[in-house]
């Protein structure tokens, strides 16, 4: 027992040194040092303290407090000396206690004397309160916090006690100013929970919790106090919210930028898997400038003066690498940002005589030369596609073929057809664009629509920009108001754009403001004396949920079978339309209208607005407990009809909306024969769909990786129960775990073709 006292007596006396404490304070709080790293974050000097230091690090050791390693010679704090300057701490603030001092542990993870004039100052500076003002604040707040005699006192709490107290003078914009972002421990509790039962990565975890904070920081700071209330009501939802003034939405490439000149990418490629190089570089560096989508439009055409002389089968292999590079959904149940890639069957017209750029940048004739490359080219990502799919499920990169009028009727693409029609049916792949020969127009996998109605020069209204932000309107909130009344729903439709447009405004501001910044640095790279990123000329999509559900409560009709209905719907899109494009010419701002997914917005407006007017009142898809608005469509995909039926409602709709829209075609869980979706083509074609694709669903075992269509619970191969299904929730493929409870449950409710 008196060896054990003597040992704690040394310990004690070992830090009993002021400035050994202080080393072990830093050693505690970041390690390992270096002992040159040490002196100096203490403020010693090296010749004239060495001596002393020396001592000190000595005692330290013999008391075994700090340890040295011996390879790297840095120290580093043991658990006995963790031990003591948590004791040491806990006497200093039990002391200050006593006195009637107050300690704080500060946002920068350190521990201060309290100190009113750092409250008043943070006043004055976060949120403008004038200055005889914020010391009389500061100064309530210490009286109040030296009352309660809290011991555990913190940065946030202070905040959260000047908040009271501003709430308490009716002191709101500046309360409103000074409010902290940031997420409850509860929710990053449930936030790691839920991400674990969805079989995410940590990084999801980090991106999901930085999210939150943003999406706060756009709510309180980034937009109108307006716009933030019809947000959280669910008079309307903001697309991508915590980028809201961050990135845009989505872009649409124009791969010649860096194929022509020296690039902050790259050198223009001397061959074609240069050129694929590229491609892969500005997709990873672009993906932290972007919310949701890239896509590379007549990808296999600028290409193709890159492929002179390489055979089909080196050009699939060199294509199946690149696919499987993109394609790494699996690690995470998370896929990188989506990357599109436009596939054109031949050279449109309108490119048979513009220049094409080559090898080294160099002009090598015009793109009609290449027409021969251009089909080799997309018959090689067929086959590319083919192998990939055929082991794995190939949900990045997408997939958008092009069936311009002169490619139908071209007898010599039919066996490319065919290809391209048993992907769909074996796999689910591929989107399909419906568009004349002369159309100058470019999707993105999610049914976003960039066409040349803006500055009428398809270089720049339709490549190297893009979708700027995307809102939505409650369409059902906006009936449930009206009581039926058609001048009340149209009065308040005409509020919500305004609303809406307010917030585009922000938007518009914020991306301005981050490319004049830099903190977009491969979008606002010059060329020409111009940047990359057309941001003037992107887009501002106004899209909507609940279309059928607002239609079926206001006219008491069914879309699918009521004429009132179906005028009522069209109508309201016509209002939208009109009331789009005037507010567009006055503001200068490409406003355009689109039938745009979101799973969010579809589930949150609509568990909203359960909870607001009863479940007797509103009209929703989904289940009693989980309800969502039809998204992406004007009718849900539980409607039974005919798919004849079914394309010539939509196809009303999607002329409609130039901003964007896709029919996704659900098909029965087995895999279909090339014959059976062209007849299936062809009559959506002839209903004048534009944009569609064919819809199935997936199990993949990850246990063995084998994959089938259906849904089953367990692997026929290995037995595994380790299943993921895979499907379309909306517009684009994701694991069954990533969809909302609403959809997920009513899955099997879907009408699929061919019946």
């Amino acid at each position: 027992m008196q060896s054990i006292s003597r040992m704690s007596a040394e310990v004690f006396d070992a830090a009993s040194a002021p400035v050994r404490m202080q080393i072990l304070k830093l050693l505690s709080s970041r390690e390992p040092f270096a002992y040159t790293e040490i002196m100096s974050s203490i403020k010693l000097d090296p010749i004239r303290d060495a001596g002393k230091f020396v001592y000190h690090l000595k005692s330290l050791m013999e008391a075994d407090l700090i340890e040295m390693d011996r390879d790297t010679k840095k120290y580093s704090i043991t658990d006995l000396g963790k031990m003591v300057v948590g004791f040491g701490r806990d006497v200093e603030e039990y002391v200050a206690v006593k006195k009637g001092k107050l300690l704080v542990r500060t946002s920068r993870f350190s521990i201060e004397e309290f100190d009113r004039d750092k409250i008043s100052n943070s006043l004055v500076r976060e949120a403008g309160v004038p200055h005889e003002l914020a010391q009389e604040l500061a100064a309530e707040a210490e009286e109040r916090l030296l009352r309660f005699r809290t011991r555990y006192l913190t940065a946030p709490l202070i905040r959260e006690l000047l908040n009271s107290i501003l709430v308490e003078r009716k002191l709101e914009d500046y309360r409103h100013k000074l409010t902290r972002l940031g997420m409850p421990v509860y929710d990053v509790t449930q936030l790691i929970s839920e991400s674990s039962d969805r079989l995410l990565d940590v990084n999801s975890v980090k991106e999901s919790a930085g999210s939150s904070v943003l999406e706060e920081y756009v709510l309180l700071n980034g937009v109108t106090r307006n716009v933030a209330d019809a947000h959280l009501s669910g008079q309307l939802h903001l697309g991508s919210l915590d980028d809201w003034v961050l990135k845009p939405e989505e872009i649409q490439h124009d791969l010649r930028f860096f194929f022509k000149k020296k690039s902050a990418i790259s050198n223009p490629p001397s061959s074609f898997q240069p050129g694929l190089v590229i491609v892969r570089k500005l997709c990873d560096l672009c993906s932290a400038e972007v919310s949701n989508e890239q896509s590379l439009d007549m990808f296999n055409i600028f290409l193709a003066p890159f492929v002179k002389g390489i055979k089909k089968v080196k050009l699939s292999e060199t294509f199946s690498v690149f696919f499987e590079g993109l394609n790494n959904w699996l690690m995470s149940n998370v896929s990188r940002l989506p990357l599109s890639l436009g596939i054109e069957l031949t050279v449109p017209s309108f490119l048979e005589k513009v220049d094409a750029v080559g090898v080294d940048g160099k002009v090598r004739g015009v793109y009609g030369d290449f027409v021969s490359e251009t089909r080799l080219l997309a018959e090689a990502i067929v086959d590319a596609i083919e192998k990939v799919a055929s082991h794995t499920p190939l949900l990045n990169p997408r997939f958008l073929f092009k069936l311009r009028a002169e490619t139908l009727n071209d007898t010599s693409l039919e066996p490319l057809l065919s290809d391209i029609h048993n992907l769909a049916g074996r796999y689910g792949l591929s989107n399909f664009l419906a568009i004349e020969d002369g159309s100058k127009v470019a999707y993105t996998s999610s049914g976003l629509r960039l066409g040349d109605d803006w500055k009428r020069d398809w270089q720049t209204d339709c490549l190297r920009t893009g979708n700027l932000g995307t809102l939505f309107l409650n369409l059902p909130r906006i009936a449930y108001e009206a009581h039926r009344e058609d001048d009340l729903f149209f009065e308040a439709l005409l509020e919500t754009l305004k609303t809406a447009v307010e917030a585009f405004k922000s938007k518009k501001t914020g991306i301005g403001d981050r490319m004049k910044q830099g903190l977009l640095p491969v979008l606002s790279s010059t060329f020409d004396e111009s940047p990359y990123f057309y941001e003037r000329n992107g887009s501002y999509a106004i899209s909507y949920v609940g279309l059928n559900e607002a239609v079926q409560y206001h006219t008491e009709g069914e879309l699918s079978k009521d004429e009132k209905a179906m005028k009522f719907a069209s109508e309201t899109v016509s209002r939208i339309v009109q009331e789009a494009r005037s507010m567009s010419e006055e503001l200068e701002m490409r406003l355009q209208v689109a039938q745009r997914p979101s799973d969010e917005a579809a589930t949150r407006l609509a568990e909203l607005d359960v909870e607001k007017y009863g479940r007797t009142t509103t009209v929703v898809e989904g289940t009693r407990s989980y309800p969502c608005y039809t998204d992406l469509t004007a009718l849900p995909a539980s409607t039974k009809l005919p798919l004849r039926d079914r394309a010539r409602i939509e196809s009303k709709f999607q002329a409609a909306t130039s901003g964007g829209h896709l029919l996704p075609i659900h098909l029965t869980p087995k895999e279909h024969d090339s014959r059976t979706l062209l007849k299936l083509t062809r009559e959506l074609l002839s209903e004048k769909i534009i944009s569609f694709a064919y819809s199935n669903i997936f199990s993949y075992c990850r246990s063995c990786r084998d994959y089938v269509v259906g849904v089953i619970s367990k692997c026929s191969r290995c037995e595994s129960t380790a299943i993921t299904h895979v499907g379309r929730s909306s517009a684009t493929y994701e694991p069954f775990m990533l969809w909302p409870e609403a959809k997920r449950r009513t899955y099997d409710k879907r009408v699929c073709y061919p019946s």
